[in-house]
């Protein structure tokens, strides 16, 4: 599915409204997608990306490993892990081309979003997408070590894919990268219409935006239907009680603007 599909007038979204909870700075690609098959996105990020805890003192010292040569690979679980190791990179000496540090490296992405916007930000394209959009997915994907490998994430994420790659005999420092919170209020219209099915589905792009959803919802159940971008998220969903509308397969923003359209569509 790509933006240009349909156009927004006669798109078989027209007239639903979507609750876009992604965080601010990334909710524009999902929102054009959606308005391009006539959907109405409501814009709430109910997630903030925000420095880590040390203000980036460990991926910093990581950065200059990463130029020493003193990584054999690199795993990318997210679009902010991508762009927050650039600018680790590029906060650097001057003198140092930060991005040809990753030319002898492997660079190993969780699906095709990362994996572009890691070739948008670091400017180089991965060797690894896993073909299983999924953090267990990239375990199973990566290469038996040994070597030592930086996973630059969130500071919430799962130690499993840690724990994966350290059985395949890797040596991973698992660094983070950038801070995920939760934003845990809406506003009171928007509440409002989620509650009485003022809006008709909620785009949920990671457990974390189920945690921050169930957390503004306080106990209430959402008159909108839920769509989850993949298995993890609808397992995080399910612990909470929610029913999962659709789930998109594959796992990415396109896989989940086709799920708004099954749980959704029109005739």
């Amino acid at each position: 599915m790509t933006d240009a599909a349909t156009t927004g007038d006669h798109g078989p979204l027209v007239g639903r409204r979507v609750l876009v909870a992604r965080a601010a700075h990334q909710q524009g690609a999902l929102s054009r997608r959606l308005r391009a098959l006539g959907a109405d996105p409501v814009e709430v990020p109910l997630l903030a990306i925000e420095p880590p805890q040390d203000g980036g003192a460990d991926l910093r010292r990581a950065a200059q490993d990463l130029v020493a040569g003193r990584y054999t690979a690199v795993g990318i679980t997210s679009a902010n892990g991508a762009a927050a190791l650039a600018d680790a990179l590029d906060g650097l000496s001057p003198d140092t081309d930060g991005t040809a540090a990753l030319t002898d490296v492997l660079v190993a992405c969780v699906g095709p979003g990362t994996a572009r916007r890691t070739r948008s930000a670091l400017g180089r394209d991965p060797d690894l997408v896993a073909p299983v959009h999924t953090t267990t997915g990239l375990g199973r994907a990566f290469p038996a070590g040994p070597g030592r490998v930086l996973l630059p994430r969130a500071d919430i994420a799962s130690p499993e894919l840690p724990a994966a790659l350290a059985d395949k005999g890797w040596q991973v420092d698992d660094v983070h990268a950038y801070r995920t919170r939760l934003v845990t209020r809406l506003p009171g219209p928007v509440l409002d219409d989620l509650l009485d099915g003022g809006i008709d589905a909620v785009a949920a792009g990671s457990p974390s935006t189920i945690d921050a959803l169930v957390a503004a919802l306080d106990g209430r159940t959402p008159g909108a239907a839920l769509v989850s971008i993949g298995p993890v998220t609808s397992a995080r969903a399910r612990h909470h009680g929610l029913d999962v509308a659709a789930e998109a397969d594959p796992h990415d923003l396109p896989g989940l603007v086709a799920a708004c359209v099954a749980a959704l569509a029109i005739g």
